[in-house]
């Protein structure tokens, strides 16, 4: 059982990033299953690497530039993976079809309309957020929001049914082995890696970003049944949203500072 999780870290890593691991193993289903309760650890590698890119180009002292650097490294070390499926999401969802039909339209490859305009207003709502956050814990954000977007994988997988009744592939898999075990070691494994960062603030933001998956896949499942792994991303892609979005709501109504140093 240990080696599944082994395994299903490895396999996670090279699927949910560009990271050349040097390490061939041959694709299981319950291992990449387990492998997903060390996403948000493989979130926070991620983070760090965005992180990078944001304080290399912040020596410019230009937030903006930064800000966009941070996007871009984020983007380039996952390959645009839950971007993609962000648009086939909305591409689907958005078609007003009946359940196959949208299946179908989120297999296509093509870019469509709703897709391209979820990309853009994605981008651009996530850019805005993170020039609006504070310089003070700014970067604190970066390094976290994959982190706890991540965590969603399991929470995704191990509560939804799979959409797709004879599809055998990796997201298949994934939401056929998950489990709670998963979800409580996801969710551990999150808050692990981001207590050092947000300190008590913590708290509310797991909790906001729990709740919206669970909507999310809860309307996913009202549409087509379901979950695609098209829809694991595009829940992955807007929990990053919902996070940058929840911590301006505290700064606001809390004194964000004093959760975070307390």
């Amino acid at each position: 059982m240990i080696g599944n999780y082994i395994r299903g870290f490895i396999l996670h890593l090279q699927f949910l990033t560009r990271i050349p691991v040097p390490i061939r193993l041959e694709y299981d289903d319950r291992a990449f299953a387990a492998g997903s309760a060390f996403a948000p650890i493989i979130g926070l590698l991620i983070g760090m690497i965005s992180v990078g890119a944001y304080l290399l180009f912040g020596l410019l002292d230009n937030t903006s530039v930064a800000v966009i650097a941070a996007m871009i490294a984020e983007i380039g070390v996952t390959g645009g993976l839950h971007l993609d499926g962000l648009a086939d999401t909305f591409d689907g969802f958005f078609s007003y079809r009946e359940r196959e039909r949208v299946l179908s339209i989120m297999k296509d490859s093509r870019l469509g309309t709703s897709g391209a305009i979820a990309l853009f207003l994605t981008l651009l709502v996530k850019y805005l957020l993170l020039f609006s956050l504070p310089d003070a814990y700014l970067a604190r954000c970066i390094v976290v929001m994959p982190v706890l977007s991540r965590m969603t994988i399991a929470w995704s997988a191990g509560l939804s049914p799979y959409a797709r009744e004879n599809d055998t592939g990796p997201a298949a898999g994934l939401v056929r082995h998950t489990g709670a075990v998963e979800i409580v070691l996801a969710t551990i494994a999150a808050c692990v890696a981001s207590v050092l960062f947000l300190r008590l603030a913590l708290i509310p933001l797991v909790m906001i970003i729990i709740a919206f998956a669970l909507a999310a896949n809860l309307y996913a499942k009202f549409r087509i049944g379901g979950i695609t792994g098209d829809v694991i991303g595009a829940v992955i892609e807007l929990s990053e949203v919902v996070f940058l979005l929840s911590v301006l709501v505290l700064d606001k109504l809390f004194s964000w500072q004093h959760l975070v140093f307390l």
